[in-house]
């Protein structure tokens, strides 16, 4: 019987561990913190079982004191791990990560265009979503928006939303066919469409922890010893799903130096998983370095150079990003934005930087300037009897002069104007219902205050047409009025703020008309009236 009960508690403690492995999915990596909780679980426990199967007692209580031994030697070896691979002993190491990708750039090579940048920022962008989803009957009862990710196809920006079950028994019910397909939005023109996927994407981070299409389970089951940095949902030029999934390295120790190993792309619809270097993931792959780990790399560069301690007490050649990132996209990839700023946080930039996340590349700008906070504190002063809030600003090049772009939402989350602040005459504040208004507001601004605008700049956004109306059409949106026109021997139609165009009302079909436009291939096209 005694043998019996042995055998029973050693199988008992086999599924035990097999069990937790299934539930908690530890990657078996000394460089997983869960890797090392789960061996320390395991061999505690066998030691454990073993006390507990020895007849006599006083033998019994040491094995289970060499487990409680065991337990605080594995945590200590842990935390001593830790602490070894912390920036207090390898400040040099963690400066010199970021070293061979950093460049400094020219602000007057700076060639982010106002045609082709997003002007909504994410929240707005789950807003639209939802809106999408929940005009949809046949979806919305049964499926929920996931996380959303903004990402450059054929160098325009778009933000996508993978569908979620709506909860468990949703799950049970759709699960062989799995979620529908994805949310898409257009960050220039604030359209949205749900995209079915034929087949349905059916592996995902939000399938049945317990299911095998569980992303992190599938992965693992593929790549035991891959520690996946984050999921993110990427579509390619055909708009097929996949899964971006970047797999970490460590640099320094066993836990310090995070860095991206290689990549996992996994096909959404059939699980199918294809393995590639940094250097070799396809081009319409964006997301291959967190944000999150080059803006701390970047940090690490500029605070660590002259040592740990130095970041605490001197601060000398201390520098910094600033609380706050946007995304820029440039071609066809997505470059992260954001400011640099000198130790103690105040309201003035010393630079900024744009990184590419699929390749790492950092280009450091000098420039001195208001820090971005202050400049949505500007845009929303301007605006401020009617309470709108500034989204985090873009940084672009305007006729040479490099000028914050925000968009001030109402508090519903939607766009109702734009703004723009130069950033080294921040006193410069412009808004206008319309980003073509508040263009010609700033040029203007920048006139009254003898800066100079440079013409080739200007052609190269917008360039001005002449010709006779052959119809008008007039239409309300979020309650400003809109007319378009459409000119003789043209198939697109010209959009103009009545707000921002006043005269336009005396215009009549057959009439001559001069109009400033946007050099962008759309059917309407934004236009702003020239007098």
């Amino acid at each position: 019987m005694k043998t019996l009960n042995k055998i029973g508690l050693m199988i008992l403690a086999i599924f035990t561990f097999f069990v937790v492995d299934f539930i908690f999915l530890p990657k078996f990596s000394f460089s997983s913190i869960g890797f090392w909780l789960y061996i320390t679980f395991v061999i505690s426990t066998t030691i454990l079982i073993i006390g507990l199967n020895i007849n006599k007692a006083d033998k019994s209580n040491k094995v289970i004191t060499i487990s409680v031994i065991f337990i605080v030697f594995m945590l200590v070896i842990l935390m001593l791990n830790i602490f070894i691979s912390s920036r207090l002993f390898n400040a040099k190491q963690y400066s010199n990560m970021l070293d061979k990708y950093i460049v400094e750039g020219d602000i007057s090579e700076y060639d982010a265009r106002l045609d082709n940048v997003p002007l909504l920022d994410k929240d707005s962008a789950v807003l639209i979503s939802n809106r999408e989803l929940g005009g949809l009957a046949d979806v919305v009862s049964q499926f929920e928006l996931g996380e959303n990710f903004q990402i450059t196809k054929e160098g325009k920006p778009i933000r996508v939303t993978p569908l979620k079950y709506g909860g468990f028994f949703k799950w049970l019910r759709n699960r062989h066919t799995g979620t529908p397909g994805y949310i898409r939005v257009d960050m220039r023109t604030q359209e949205a469409e749900l995209v079915r996927v034929d087949g349905g994407i059916k592996y995902s981070p939000y399938e049945s922890r317990f299911s095998s299409r569980y992303l992190p389970r599938h992965i693992r089951r593929n790549y035991r010893t891959a520690i996946q940095i984050e999921y993110n949902f990427e579509i390619d030029e055909t708009g097929k799903p996949y899964w971006v999934v970047p797999i970490a390295k460590y640099e320094i120790g066993l836990f310090g130096g995070e860095d991206v190993d290689y990549v996992l792309v996994v096909d959404a619809t059939t699980g199918e998983i294809e393995k590639y270097d940094t250097g070799e993931v396809p081009e319409w792959v964006d997301l291959v370095y967190p944000t999150r780990m080059i803006l701390q790399q970047y940090d690490n560069h500029g605070s660590l150079k002259n040592g740990f301690w130095n970041t605490k007490f001197s601060q000398a050649g201390v520098k910094v990003t600033t609380e706050g990132y946007n995304y820029i996209p440039l071609g066809n990839d997505i470059w992260v934005y954001t400011g640099v700023t000198s130790t103690g946080r105040d309201e003035s930039n010393i630079g900024f930087i744009l990184a590419n996340k699929r390749t790492k590349e950092v280009i450091y700008y000098p420039i001195t300037g208001a820090e971005e906070y202050s400049a949505m504190e500007s845009a929303e002063g301007a605006v401020q009897h009617l309470g709108y809030t500034s989204t985090f600003p873009l940084l672009l090049n305007i006729d040479g002069h490099p000028t914050y772009v925000v968009a001030l939402k109402d508090a519903g989350g939607l766009v109702k104007m734009y703004g723009m602040v130069n950033v080294e005459k921040y006193r410069i504040v412009v808004t206008g219902e319309t980003i073509q208004a508040t263009l010609k507001k700033y040029r203007e601004a920048l006139r009254s205050n003898e800066v100079e605008i440079y013409s080739e700049k200007y052609a190269e956004d917008y360039k001005e047409i002449e010709g006779i109306i052959e119809n008008i059409k007039v239409a309300t949106k979020d309650g400003t009025t809109y007319i378009y026109i459409k000119l003789d021997g043209s198939e697109k139609y010209y959009s103009l703020n009545i707000l921002d165009n006043e005269n336009i009302i005396t215009y009549e079909i057959g009439d001559n008309i001069k109009l400033s436009v946007e050099q962008v291939d759309n059917k309407i096209v934004g236009a702003s009236l020239l007098e």
